[in-house]
């Protein structure tokens, strides 16, 4: 019975049905800002001018964006002493954190002189919340490989583990001392053979290529075509085999990639329609950091005793540092060796930004572009398909941003308002992360660690204890949230298409389980109310109790709020209204 209403609806239907679009082309603008290769200003700009046209309908929301990305590791000071001391760097010596949305902190959008999206900081964590709540399975076969996108996942299945060891246990039962260290805090790279991270090993899988003839794309397409078709490549220092210490300025790891993003994981664009005559602008300002990773000063082998991680641009570090050292049954990461008679401490730096340039390039490793582009479709309708989209007056809706961190120390209750005042909330997003785990200062602003995976995803554990949200002062929950079954079950559940509830059409790439150990997005949905409240302008407080005795916590805030817009599709005129 279950199946008569399709077998019929096939029998009646009419196929002649008319060729809507007449062509369908692809075309690419390069921003305004590189040169020859660098970026400056920690900003990538478009002019979205070239897509205006007469005769062609454009979609934004199948656009995507192209980047280089160049990370290096150099050794900036050396170790004096009378017999060898070697730095050495493997294949997997960087990994990226779980995205290529994470290289952005910021990114606006104007169509003909309305700003649709505002630049806000931790646009990577709205980023990362839309697919995590929006993409299906599907979604995920499809996209994840092109946008670098691998689920940090630590829940112990025991497969894909990087090493012979094999995890039994997960994150629930694993030991604190095997995956917080004093120096790194939580390591989510250092530990597969103590807690298989499956998402670092398949991101590392996806990007991290020794472009060389013994390779099989290499002998199957050569050097300079595994290049020209875009895959990734990692360049490594042969080994110093020698007496001579390994000298100040020595690169010993360069690794180049191909970021992609789709537009629509960066602005709201579900209801955009498609127009002509666009003209505007897209900023991306992204993020770049340069960790100092200092040795010991004592002769001792591989011994990491202090990191420092700095910003140049932005506020998120986009990539993990592994540094376990290479093996014959592993391609390993940075190490150090200060052996014999060696004095003093060994610093390597590891650079990581979007940038193009050769500086640095290790054996046939090679920058894949040396601008960003952004690549856009568009459509040349049939005359009634053209008269169908040319709409004047069209209203649709996009979601606007504001972006507040909130700081919580140990064992604190916090009751913290985060807009005075906003017209049109519809949900608030909170990612908490936990300061110094580990007991490593150096991670007092964790999503600054290049061994942790926030703020790809919270921090581990991360529970907001009586959590309560107050919407014009109003209580959104009947009380305080205590448990997690109930944050899961009333709210998170809920996320993605048909709000979960229709079996044959969900969305959404979390169960219980990984939300509980360290993807805890907190979504509260504000979109109830009534219509004479649309328009006016509302607070939003949050009060909750950071759980933890040991261990302060930082939370990033954000609140999504409805702009509506009118829109005259043809000329793409473009207005707010209430």
């Amino acid at each position: 019975m279950e199946g008569d209403e399709c077998v019929f609806e096939r029998s009646v239907r009419n196929n002649e049905e008319p060729v809507l679009f007449s062509d369908k082309r692809y075309t690419y603008i390069v921003d305004s800002t590189s040169n020859q290769g660098a970026f400056s200003g920690g900003q990538i700009q478009f002019s979205l001018d070239t897509f205006n046209s007469q005769s062609q309908w454009v979609d934004l929301k199948e656009a995507v964006v192209e980047f280089p990305i160049k990370v290096t590791a150099q050794v900036t000071t050396a170790v004096g002493g009378t017999t060898t001391s070697i730095a050495t760097a493997g294949l997997n010596a960087v990994i990226m954190k779980n995205g290529f949305h994470q290289w952005f902190n910021g990114a606006q959008l104007i169509v003909n002189g309305q700003t649709v999206q505002s630049l806000q900081s931790y646009e990577n964590v709205a980023a990362t919340y839309r697919i995590l709540s929006s993409w299906s399975q599907d979604n995920l076969k499809k996209w994840a490989s092109t946008t670098g996108f691998a689920l940090d996942d630590m829940t112990a299945d025991g497969t894909n583990v990087s090493t012979a060891g094999v995890d039994s246990l997960g994150l629930n039962n694993a030991a604190a001392s095997a995956v917080m260290t004093s120096v790194r805090g939580f390591d989510c790279v250092n530990n597969q053979a103590v807690l298989a991270n499956r998402g670092v090993v398949n991101r590392a899988k996806l990007n991290n290529t020794y472009t060389s003839i013994t390779t099989v794309p290499g002998a199957i397409l050569g050097v300079s075509q595994m290049t020209n078709s875009g895959i990734s490549s990692v360049g490594t220092q042969p080994t110093n085999t020698g007496t001579t210490p390994t000298t100040a300025n020595t690169y010993l790891y360069t690794q180049f990639m191909m970021g992609k993003v789709r537009v629509r994981d960066l602005f709201d664009l579900s209801e955009f329609p498609l127009v002509k005559n666009l003209k505007g602008f897209m900023y991306l300002n992204f993020n770049s950091f340069s960790v100092n990773l200092t040795s010991t000063a004592a002769a001792a082998t591989n011994t990491l005793a202090s990191f420092v991680s700095s910003p140049l641009t932005g506020l998120s570090c986009p990539f993990l540092i592994n540094t376990v050292a290479p093996s014959a049954t592993n391609n390993g990461g940075i190490t150090f060796d200060n052996g014999g008679s060696s004095t003093g401490a060994q610093v390597i730096t590891v650079r990581g930004s979007i940038d193009g340039t050769t500086t640095g390039a290790l054996g046939s490793s090679a920058p894949l572009l040396t601008q960003a582009r952004m690549i856009c479709p568009f459509y040349v309708g049939n005359p009634r398909v053209d008269a169908a989209l040319t709409k004047h007056g069209h209203r649709f809706s996009t979601y606007e941003k504001i972006v507040n961190p909130i700081i919580c120390a140990a064992g604190q209750s916090i009751n913290y308002t985060i807009t005075v005042g906003v017209p049109n909330p519809r949900k608030l997003v909170l990612l908490p992360m936990w300061q110094s785990l580990g007991s490593c200062t150096a991670t007092s602003t964790p999503e600054f660690s290049p061994f942790d995976s926030v703020p790809a995803t919270s921090g581990p554990f991360a529970y907001l204890n009586q959590l309560q949200v107050y919407l014009a002062n109003k209580p959104q929950f009947q009380y305080p949230i205590a448990y997690d079954f109930e944050m899961w079950n009333s709210q998170i559940s809920a996320l993605g298409a048909n709000g979960n509830v229709v079996d044959e059409l969900t969305s959404g790439l979390l169960t219980e389980q990984l939300w509980e150990q360290n993807h805890r997005y907190y979504a509260i949905d504000l979109e109830r109310r009534l219509d004479s409240e649309d328009g006016a302008s509302r607070s939003i407080q949050v009060s909750f109790v950071n759980p933890s005795a040991s261990y302060g916590m930082k939370v990033i805030a954000i609140v999504f709020y409805e702009k509506k817009w009118v829109i005259d599709s043809d000329i793409c005129k473009l207005q707010s209204y209430a």
